[in-house]
């Protein structure tokens, strides 16, 4: 039975053959999803588990969030923004999920997750969503949510404008780009709430403020963040 399996293995693999999104490195099994050795050079933060982290810092003086982390640096030309680039851009839900759940596993050992209510992923543009077929930060919600067993709803933020991108804008700019951009579906969700806000990659912080504090102003009793990445 092992070799029948092994012979299909190197069938697929042969004919149908996966590469490592952060090096392009063929894959050794068809269940694996990153290499070895992009595995062990993601660039982790440890953020989750200091207080006044960089990312908490992006918050000062504007909402009132509760505790903000990054998993990992988001460094240019790196395996991790290949990665990342996969997931925005290349049809691959799994390996979204699959970064989600290695969130969940270093979210787990911290004690403030067991005060998490409810998980909600930044809303992308239904136009956006509808190019990309799903919303990244869903996935995410997903792959935490496997490890961590907290409830999460995509249907309770949404984006209402299609906003020009951020990439090319100031700090200031981008603050002014997504001011009135989100809105809530169903307060009654949130009320009294400890809401965890997810997302791929944290560069301002913008969007996540303006979302953060679209939720405190409908009754949530305190908001956290959290993302893949955070960009230096």
């Amino acid at each position: 039975m092992a070799l029948a399996i092994d012979l299909k293995e190197a069938f697929l693999h042969l004919f149908f053959p996966q590469v490592c999104p952060g090096c392009h490195s063929d894959l050794v099994s068809q269940e694996q999803l990153i290499c070895w050795e992009c595995m062990q050079s993601l660039p982790f933060t440890g953020f989750e588990a200091i207080r006044d982290n960089p990312v908490e810092k992006l918050f000062w003086g504007r909402s009132l969030v509760q505790h903000a982390s990054s998993m990992l640096y988001f460094i240019p030309d790196t395996p991790l923004q290949h990665i990342i680039h996969h997931i925005k851009y290349k049809n691959n839900p799994a390996l979204a999920t699959y970064m989600g759940s290695i969130m969940g596993t270093k979210l787990k050992l911290l004690h403030s997750m067991k005060k998490i209510d409810l998980m909600i992923p930044m809303p992308l543009h239904p136009k956006k969503e509808y190019e990309r077929s799903y919303n990244q930060a869903s996935l995410l919600c997903e792959g935490i949510h496997e490890v961590v067993d907290i409830p999460w709803r995509n249907d309770v933020l949404i984006r209402q404008f299609h906003t020009s991108t951020q990439t090319r804008k100031s700090r200031i700019e981008r603050w002014e780009n997504v001011s009135d951009v989100f809105a809530l579906c169903e307060t009654s969700v949130i009320e009294d709430k400890h809401v965890l806000l997810v997302d791929d990659v944290i560069t301002t912080g913008a969007s996540m403020d303006a979302c953060a504090a679209m939720l405190l102003t409908k009754k949530a009793a305190s908001v956290s963040i959290c993302s893949l990445a955070y960009t230096i």
